[in-house]
């Protein structure tokens, strides 16, 4: 990613490396929005707490500033140790489930000091990637184990499977790759259905219309063929 920097040190431009062989110039949509979001006068900057008696649940945009005050640091972290400790005390430190995973994949963050304080805390340990864990599961059980192909081996493809992935909306840059592949032949199955078992539409319909149907909740094991 290349990222553009003015005299006073603040992003202005992000865009695709063109020379990255994925990503080829060009970023996912939520990539793309990342300065929206780092500099949205929205974003949180403060420790802020709740006002007593305000019920829980979602205000109109604009009047979040009813439901929470600014506090300062100091008060965030004596709040927050009372009351870790009187759960402690009480309960034991394994009563504690620390839950957290990547942010903003950064080196404080993604798997530092959280992860020595809440061991020194004696808390319980769980495994930061539920949504990943629970998908690496489903691969062992079905596959055996857990396989997956180099996004720039696509193009060499004769016959892709996208089951149950929406390609254009959580694998942007992927796409590229199954254009050249089905330019040079391959062909292109999806199966992409909504829980109430009626197919998904694609973002963006590719014009061979390779699709094949199946009953939703059936996955590999119902169709050794898929499976191999």
């Amino acid at each position: 990613m290349l990222v553009t920097i003015d005299e006073v040190g603040r992003a202005t431009r992000i865009q695709g490396d063109p020379k990255h062989p994925v990503t080829r110039g060009f970023l996912c949509g939520k990539v793309a929005k990342y300065l929206d979001r780092v500099y949205s006068p929205d974003r949180l900057l403060y420790p802020m707490r709740r006002r007593s008696g305000v019920e829980k649940g979602p205000l109109p945009q604009g009047r979040e500033h009813e439901a929470f005050e600014r506090i300062s640091w100091d008060e965030a972290f004596d709040t927050i140790a009372a009351r870790l400790k009187q759960i402690s005390d009480k309960h034991g430190p394994e009563s504690i489930l620390p839950y957290s995973y990547a942010g903003t994949i950064g080196v404080l963050g993604y798997g530092s000091m959280d992860r020595r304080f809440f061991h020194r805390l004696g808390a319980s340990r769980l495994n930061r990637t539920i949504c990943s864990k629970a998908g690496g599961e489903a691969l062992l059980s079905v596959y055996g184990q857990k396989l997956g192909t180099d996004t720039e081996d696509f193009r060499h493809s004769r016959y892709i499977i996208a089951w149950g992935a929406n390609v254009h909306g959580n694998n942007i840059h992927l796409w590229p790759m199954i254009e050249e592949a089905r330019r040079s032949g391959a062909k292109l199955v999806v199966s992409l259905f909504h829980t109430d078992g009626t197919p998904c539409r694609l973002a963006h319909p590719h014009p061979s219309r390779n699709r094949r149907r199946t009953r939703a909740g059936h996955d590999a094991r119902h169709h050794p063929r898929l499976a191999l």
